[in-house]
């Protein structure tokens, strides 16, 4: 033991005696008993045997550890550690990835008119909360006006400016270029062979070089065979066909999280208790004092002002799904369905690539307004919103070491192999493989044909006679009156030249 040094004569102020903290720091420890060997924490992951020799302190042990380390002894033991680690994190993210949370998006519009209204309900409609909770809703509203206004005005290209300029359905048109003039789906819009040399992806361009041929086909009727060799046209079709399905993927990968988000908007509102639940609480704590456990963890008195998903009464429910989910899903749907037909009429390979992306951004705009227009209030509250967890995971913290890592190797190292087999699938990517799938279908159904050779070439195109200014008739082309002649069908005829004239073509 050490003891401190005993002051010189002459008195306590002299150079010899220590200061009044060493004076304590020493004669705390000569105080404190020796540790004996007996009392020392064992070490779980290393035995008496691991050692070379049985270390006699603690500090030979501390030496000698790392050799046994080394040398692999512990191997054994550092396995079964992993192991049971490994069951442990495996017991609660696998809950978390099949069970999941009651949840709202944080950062969006449509999260801020479910969250805010509760809040100020289980607050009494506070003159504030009932303000930010108004707010909120009209906020969801003018998102879904903007956002339905932008979907009505790409339809209305889609359905309605793209047949009066005669823009045909651009099907399958081009796609086995490379095996022409011999292969299948060799015969363009135009009624010609296609080639690499005479295929245009821009319909502009290709409509303009056939109404100059036309015209002058007109002009001079006894030069037509002069003007086909002369001011040859060429063909209306795709670029690379297989790029249009990988931009059409990479679309659905942007819009699939929002469907995700809709419908965990569904499984809240249908998993939460139907009641009056409190969405806000404040929660001294119970451990301590409040204002030393506000000093030890730096808090405020706002961070021990809580927000949880909570019970929602039954009228609330249903005014959610009428006013937020509702909406929700059929802008989803709605974009969707018109961003996988304008990818499918997109010909160029640069076009896909930037408008495969482009078109989620319609998505984001209830996150911009979220972020540009919410209050710092409203923000603060949806941030910490906790989400309520639908699985329990007390057996998991009360259950004994050996019989989870037991459990864990029986299950994890068996032979089950339809077990290993639903793990690598990954059920997202074949969910977003399906709705592609579905939509994909849904165009080919909706405005192609199947050909003489077998090709999906477009449906006749006929030019709408008016336009009522109605949101169905831009958005489904529901009401419109066409014209009674086609503007444009499929020549199907097998020119015995590149360049002979098909007849009628874009309706004149």
């Amino acid at each position: 033991s050490v003891r401190a040094p005993a002051p010189r004569p002459g008195g306590g102020g002299g150079r010899g005696a220590p200061p009044p903290v060493a004076a304590m720091r020493a004669a705390h420890v000569s105080r404190r008993p020796e540790r004996s060997a007996s009392k020392r924490p064992e070490r779980s992951f290393l035995g008496s045997e691991d050692y070379t020799s049985i270390p006699t302190s603690e500090k030979e042990a501390d030496i000698m550890a790392p050799a046994a380390i080394a040398a692999g002894k512990d191997r054994p033991n550092r396995l079964a550690n992993s192991q049971l680690a490994a069951a442990k994190a495996m017991s609660y993210l696998m809950r978390m990835e099949a069970i999941g949370y009651c949840s709202v998006e944080k950062e969006s519009v449509y999260g801020a008119a479910v969250a805010i209204p509760q809040v100020a309900r289980s607050a009494g409609w506070s003159t504030t909360l009932t303000g930010l909770a108004i707010r909120s809703y009209l906020f969801l509203l003018f998102n879904i006006f903007l956002q339905t206004f932008l979907l009505a005005v790409i339809c209305e290209e889609l359905h309605i400016m793209y047949p009066f300029s005669g823009r045909i359905h651009l099907c399958d048109f081009g796609r086995s270029v490379n095996k022409c003039p011999e292969g299948p789906d060799c015969l363009g819009p135009g009624g010609t062979q296609f080639s690499f040399k005479r295929t245009y992806s821009g319909f502009d361009t290709w409509a303009t070089r056939v109404f100059v041929r036309d015209a002058l086909a007109q002009l001079f009727p006894d030069r037509v065979q002069e003007i086909n060799e002369a001011a040859d046209p060429g063909e209306f079709g795709l670029e690379d066909y297989y790029c249009r399905f990988v931009c059409i993927l990479i679309f659905m990968m942007g819009v699939v999280e929002d469907l995700k988000s809709t419908w965990q908007l569904f499984s809240m509102l249908l998993h939460v208790p139907t009641e009056e639940g409190t969405w806000i609480l404040y929660e001294a704590p119970q451990w301590d004092q409040k204002e030393r456990a506000k000093a030890m963890h730096g808090w405020s008195e706002l961070d021990l002002v809580k927000f949880k998903v909570a019970g929602v009464p039954l009228g609330w429910k249903v005014a959610n799904v009428v006013f937020v989910c509702l909406p929700k899903l059929y802008i989803w749907w709605t974009l969707t369905s018109g961003g996988v037909h304008f990818l499918m009429e997109t010909a160029g390979i640069v076009d896909l690539v930037v408008n495969c992306m482009a078109l989620t951004f319609v998505l984001s705009i209830d996150e911009m307004i979220f972020s540009r227009l919410l209050t710092v209030a409203s923000k603060h509250i949806m941030n910490n919103l906790e989400d309520l967890p639908l699985f329990d995971t007390s057996d998991v913290e009360h259950e004994d070491e050996d019989v989870v890592l037991n459990r864990f190797i029986e299950s994890e190292y068996g032979s089950s192999r339809w077990k290993l087999f639903c793990i690598v699938i990954p059920r997202r990517l074949v969910l977003i493989l399906i709705l592609l799938a579905m939509f994909v279908c849904k165009y080919y159904f909706q405005y192609c044909d199947a050909g003489e050779d077998g090709s999906l070439v477009s449906k006749p195109l006929f030019r709408p006679e008016s336009v009522p200014y109605n949101p169905l008739s831009f958005m489904y082309g529901l009401g419109l009156s066409e014209e009674a002649d086609p503007a444009w069908r499929m020549p199907w005829r097998s020119p015995s030249a590149e360049t002979s004239m098909p007849p009628a073509n874009l309706g004149g």
